[in-house]
């Protein structure tokens, strides 16, 4: 597919104002996890949606900045699958990855922000051949994460709890929410059991949350030298009750987080 075309109109049927720079490559692996930002392009510019590798890709203009907006699907491959395209077929200048995470850090409650410093994948061990966690022949196995956008991205954490983390509280019975910095783990596991979690923090004692994707994503974005940063909402706890507590949060919580933190990130991004 040629990249040549992809960038130049942003609006549906032709409409839309030219996109002056590459755009920013926004991701999800659920619908829910990315809140109404699809329809918040579609009312600002206009929505070009391109099918490729059975994913729709959604080019636009939302809160001010150029976006390609997709879902990467559940695990890590799925989520590479995905990164790649954005990549090599759109052109984008960095790649932010949304959602929910279980959390493993002691401090970390439901309803708390993690903006991810750095990412590993917590399932990979090809020892004795490599030292466990370690990418085979990339000698690396934490990933960081862009500092300017995670910096980014915890700002605008910081100003949803200001201007509105009592009240989101309130509406869906939890505390006011912490924003953490630190690493975050991905397997293609469903954590869900305090035998498991406990496991995690015993081999990993510095992790905070645990997901399925984030990792994969900053090792392709790694290889290719482009900026990434994941920013993962507490759903659960890791634990037993997992199951139910990512079913409830993820259909009555996930977007309103979302839609918050993005439209913030985005505005503050659209008026450099």
């Amino acid at each position: 597919m040629s990249t040549g075309g992809l960038n130049a109109g942003v609006g549906a049927d032709g409409a839309g104002a030219l996109v002056s720079h590459r755009p920013l490559g926004i991701l999800a692996a659920l619908p829910q996890e990315l809140g109404d930002l699809i329809e918040a392009m579609r009312a600002e510019s206009g929505v070009r949606t391109i099918t490729h590798g059975q994913r729709d890709y959604h080019l636009g203009t939302v809160h001010g900045a150029p976006c390609v907006v997709t879902l990467a699907r559940v695990g890590k491959v799925a989520a590479a699958a995905t990164v790649s395209a954005l990549i090599h077929a759109f052109d984008v200048e960095a790649v932010v990855f949304t959602g929910v995470a279980g959390g493993v850090g002691t401090e970390v409650r439901v309803g708390d922000i993690v903006v991810a410093n750095a990412l590993m994948q917590h399932d990979l061990d090809a020892s004795p051949l490599f030292p466990r966690f370690e990418v085979p022949l990339l000698g690396v196995s934490r990933f960081a994460a862009d500092g300017a956008l995670a910096d980014q991205l915890a700002a605008a954490c910081e100003r949803f709890i200001a201007e509105e983390g009592g009240a989101s509280a309130a509406r869906f019975g939890t505390h006011e929410p912490r924003v953490h910095r630190g690493l975050i783990i991905s397997g293609d596991q469903f954590v869900a059991s305090a035998t498991g979690v406990e496991a995690l923090r015993d081999a990993l004692p510095d992790a905070l949350a645990v997901e399925m994707e984030g990792a994969a994503i900053a090792q392709v974005c790694y290889e290719y030298g482009v900026p990434c940063a994941v920013v993962r909402t507490i759903s659960d706890t890791a634990d037993d009750h997992a199951p139910q507590s990512f079913a409830s949060f993820l259909t009555e919580i996930a977007g309103t987080y979302s839609n918050a933190i993005l439209r913030r990130f985005l505005e503050a991004r659209g008026a450099v």
